[in-house]
């Protein structure tokens, strides 16, 4: 999406947010309220030119202004698709996670977001949503993102989308597709920043305290051990596998011990999970490894042991491969912070026993030095 895509409206720019039926709330009330805010933010800082005029609808996927999301939640909305004026940016929330499903009972907005592209209009979805762009064909011979639980679904699904497995946000021009349901936050700020410019962006991260984040998916992703294929010798290997992941099996012994040629059982496992038994493997380690990184704060060398690695250069930079991101990056982001704890109304302070200590004789306090200033062993602690 270029700059000059959101030049030169004589109205208002057209933002229309939709509102699917029986999926979650919060992405498109999130996306409008960010909006709009944004919108409101620009207007307050000294810009070098004028904040656009920007106008923020939520659209109902429903039969009336009223939609009923996810776990009996209702939102009204502003508009209807019927209703709704020409669009300039249309922004997708997500699909719940029985995607066929909600694909079919939203299937009224196929066409719409269809017939909106076709007009001029740019198109934008966060996590789930870019499976309605793939059904609308919007996508087709294009790059996108999705979330990383439903990649391999959405690649069979529409292959002639080029899929970027590891990226947070794709801009592909018109369209603009984010990986997973939170994802909405970093793309409403890139959307802002597309509209208003870099400072608006900058001023509204720090307003709504969102730290935009642009490690890849890949560090989020839970391994799926792929268990769901029906090859019982497959399963049996997987099996072998995750019994002790620092000292896993050889891809001779497994094969023997499932009664296959080494050959056979690299073509048989790589058909059904999808992985080869060496990067299974890995990904299994390090999926383990990621969970010690979460738990106890342990020294890299441990960690790296545990799962079967002596190596700590070598190790690093397979955690690296496989996630995008340093095990010292990974920790600082998702390790051990604890939190104070709660207690309700804060104790009071019991008096001191220690009688008070008389003021050095210049009028100065205790533990000071000619200047006033405190110590160096106060400073340091001592």
């Amino acid at each position: 999406m270029t700059d000059e895509t959101f030049t030169g409206y004589v109205h208002a720019m057209r933002v229309h947010v939709l509102a699917l039926r029986d999926c979650t709330t919060f992405v498109p009330i999130g996306y409008a309220d960010l909006l709009r805010k944004s919108i409101a933010l620009a207007a307050t800082l000294p810009l070098a030119r004028p904040p656009r005029r920007v106008e923020v609808s939520l659209i109902s996927a429903g039969k009336g202004l009223g939609v009923a999301g996810a776990g009996g939640t209702r939102g009204v909305c502003d508009a209807r698709l019927a209703d709704a004026r020409k669009s300039d940016l249309v922004l997708v929330p997500a699909v719940d996670p029985d995607i066929v499903a909600h694909l079919d009972l939203n299937r009224a907005v196929v066409p719409w977001l269809r017939r909106a592209y076709l007009g001029g209009a740019d198109v934008a979805s966060a996590c789930t949503g870019a499976f309605l762009l793939g059904e609308a064909g919007i996508l087709d011979g294009k790059s996108a993102t999705t979330h990383w639980a439903f990649q391999d679904f959405f690649q069979a699904r529409y292959p002639r989308v080029r899929l970027q497995p590891q990226a947070i946000v794709v801009d592909q021009g018109r369209v603009v597709t984010a990986g997973g349901a939170t994802s909405f936050l970093s793309l409403s700020l890139y959307l802002v920043e597309r509209i208003f410019g870099a400072e608006v962006a900058r001023a509204a991260s720090k307003m709504f305290l969102v730290d935009v984040n642009k490690s890849p998916q890949s560090a989020y992703a839970i391994f799926n051990t792929q268990k769901t294929h029906g090859d019982e010798e497959i399963l049996r290997a997987q099996d072998l596998l995750e019994r002790d992941v620092a000292d896993s099996p050889s891809v001779g012994d497994l094969a023997r011990q499932v009664a296959m040629s080494p050959r056979n059982f690299v073509r048989r496992f790589q058909q059904a999970t999808g992985n080869s038994p060496r990067d299974y493997m890995q990904r299994l380690r390090i999926e383990v490894a990621k969970r010690a990184l979460e738990g106890a704060t342990q020294p890299l060398s441990a960690v790296a042991g545990k799962v079967g690695y002596r190596d700590v250069v070598a190790f690093r930079r397979l955690f690296q491969r496989w996630t995008g991101l340093s095990p010292s990056e990974y920790r600082a982001r998702y390790g051990p912070h604890r939190a104070p704890a709660f207690s309700g109304r804060a104790r009071p302070q019991a008096p001191s026993r220690r009688p008070p200590r008389a003021p050095a004789r210049d009028g100065r306090g205790p533990g000071s030095t000619p200047s006033g200033l405190p110590s160096a062993r106060r400073r340091q602690g001592r």
